[in-house]
């Protein structure tokens, strides 16, 4: 079941995320199961949208790959993060 993952993480600057994803890699060498990845700033920080394959991706990616990257970066901040099956994806072209 695909499933849309909202994280919403304040006080993470374009500059820290660029550091997030050089050290993941995850822009690069995308992660298994990762479909679709919008990356915003709000005033507050990063709003990253992405769309996932199964909740299990989205697990193994953050065990594996981002969370040993937070605390190397001494990140002490949680993001608010949302799930939702989805339920229709639109692709204009």
């Amino acid at each position: 079941m695909q499933v849309v993952w909202i994280l919403e993480w304040e006080g993470i600057t374009p500059e820290v995320y660029a550091e997030i994803c050089q050290r993941t890699e995850w822009e690069i060498d995308p992660p298994k199961g990762l479909q679709h990845q919008v990356t915003a700033f709000s005033d507050k920080g990063l709003v990253l949208t992405q769309v996932w394959l199964t909740p299990d991706h989205v697990m193994v990616f953050m065990e594996r790959r981002l969370l040993p990257v937070i605390r190397e970066l001494n990140i002490r901040s949680m993001p608010r993060v949302d799930q939702y099956p989805v339920h229709g994806i639109l692709t204009p072209q």
